[in-house]
């Protein structure tokens, strides 16, 4: 997955918050590769991205969600990631601070 999203803007502010990237893809791989960018307040020195967070379906009542691992990613930083709560069989997600006016969201899943 390769995405770009803005946050809703009005007179500079930010009034609606980026949604989290959820790509569609089930990851048979144990081990994923993860950057984040920003463009705009770049210059801030930010440096946390947010938090990368692992589940999957499952039938455990209402949310119908098991939670795995959650990882913290930095900003500008490529990251491999190897999972090991669910190795196989899972999606992941990635909330993006409520202050970044735009985020790049971009993962890979290895396999070989």
């Amino acid at each position: 997955m390769n995405s770009t999203k803005n946050a809703t803007m009005s007179d500079g502010l930010i009034v609606e918050k980026i949604s989290s990237f959820e790509p569609a893809h089930i990851f048979l791989s144990d081990t994923v590769g993860v950057l984040v960018t920003i463009n705009a307040n770049s210059e801030l020195g930010w440096y946390k991205a947010g938090y990368l967070q692992q589940y999957f379906g499952a039938p455990l009542g209402m949310s119908g969600l098991a939670l795995g691992e959650s990882r913290f990613i930095k900003l500008f930083t490529p990251t491999i990631i190897k999972m090991r709560d669910f190795p196989s069989g899972y999606q992941v997600s990635f909330d993006v601070p409520k202050y970044f006016e735009d985020c790049t969201f971009k993962i890979w899943e290895f396999i070989g």
